[in-house]
């Protein structure tokens, strides 16, 4: 069967979103095409994306110079955590633990991709931490987010800031024997008394 070409062209523009693979793309455009006022509300909504840049401040999404975690004053001033997508700082935040405030490198170390300190989000890092007396370090538990890290650490430390490491553990739920040999060996290391 043929499918007229703008339910096509809008399948392939929504199947080059991550996670959305040909199918589904396929019946979300059906979908949309026979719910008409969705349609439109999602595409007021796309619309509204132009209203998005970057805050100034810690490279997170804004609708104007700042971001809301940068605009809230009641937020600890003294503590940093370093991220490297905004997705990362959005996981975090849903955590409700952190209190801080947050800075978007904008990727991780990666040689081999050309990807080296200058190509991230550092100088305004290295420019915002008066005051500050510590940065997390959430950068991804990848070879190139412990690379990422363990640069930061250095630097950190040539500047007198205390840097510390989200903690490794053990997904809440799961079982033991699905979980690989590091994560294992590095929430033993990790083990607090109880």
């Amino acid at each position: 069967m043929r499918y007229p070409e703008s339910l096509l062209k809008l399948a392939r523009a929504l199947s080059r979103l991550p996670g959305i693979g040909p199918k589904t793309a396929q019946k979300l455009s059906l979908h949309l095409a026979f719910h008409r006022e969705e349609a439109e509300e999602l595409e007021r909504a796309l619309a509204g994306l132009e209203a998005l840049g970057v805050c100034r401040v810690c490279g997170n999404l804004a609708e104007g110079e700042l971001c809301p975690i940068c605009q809230d004053e009641t937020r600890d001033r003294s503590v940093i955590a370093v991220v490297e997508t905004v997705s990362d700082l959005y996981a975090l935040e849903r955590s409700g633990e952190f209190h801080g405030l947050y800075h978007v490198l904008g990727g991780a170390l990666n040689p081999l991709e050309g990807v080296g300190p200058k190509e991230l989000n550092l100088e305004s890092l290295w420019a915002r931490l008066s005051g500050v007396e510590e940065v997390v370090l959430a950068t991804s538990m990848t070879v190139e987010g412990e690379a990422t890290a363990l640069f930061l650490a250095e630097e950190l430390k040539r500047r007198g800031i205390r840097a510390s490491r989200l903690a490794y553990g053990l997904p809440v739920g799961g079982s033991l024997e699905y979980v690989d040999e590091v994560t294992l060996g590095r929430a033993l290391e990790g083990r607090k008394p109880l």
